[in-house]
């Protein structure tokens, strides 16, 4: 059980409300993230705001996903875990992939780069990162490209450690790490 209760539609804001009627719309439901994060939706502001501006940066669909599983195995979080592998799934990244993500692994080189960058920013918070930088960049990872998975990496900190503090409830398929 969730140490931060998810609210229910009746006991939101009305702009908390606007942001649980977009989701209902896009997903077809509100996930008990966003119902444990509309206690503050300055928070939830900041991880929708994050999402929707990075959905159409210049990463792939498919590496904004993989991202999210690496990042999220790796920092323990059931919760994104389960919920970026089944948005995996919807983008079209093989169950391979998806599996392989888990350990920062993947079969595109060029997303390859982006989760050896992800993975070594999430670990060090940037601090010994040079090396994945390099990396990167002999891949031809833009600058775009490096900046967004920075960006990616910092939301999926924030979502990752909401859900592992609070324990949120899981209400996607669970994953079983590999």
């Amino acid at each position: 059980m969730s140490a931060i209760a998810t609210l229910s539609d009746d006991e939101v804001t009305p702009h908390v409300a606007e942001v649980f009627a977009g989701e209902k719309a896009s997903m077809g439901k509100v996930p008990n993230l966003f119902r444990v994060l509309a206690h503050a939706p300055a928070a939830l502001d900041v991880y929708t705001g994050s999402k929707r501006f990075l959905h159409d940066g210049v990463l792939s669909p498919q590496a904004q996903e993989q991202i999210a599983i690496a990042v999220a195995a790796a920092n323990g979080c059931d919760y994104c875990l389960a919920a970026h592998t089944g948005a995996a799934r919807a983008v079209g990244v093989s169950a391979e992939d998806r599996a392989s993500a888990q350990s920062g692994r993947t079969s595109d080189a060029k997303i390859q780069a982006v989760l050896d960058l992800a993975l070594a920013v999430n670990a060090t918070h940037g601090q010994a990162s040079a090396p994945a930088l390099e990396t990167a960049r002999s891949y031809g990872l833009s600058d775009a490209e490096i900046l967004e998975t920075v960006a990616h990496v910092a939301i999926n900190i924030l979502t990752n450690s909401v859900n592992n503090i609070v324990g949120t409830t899981l209400d996607f398929p669970k994953v079983e790490r590999v």
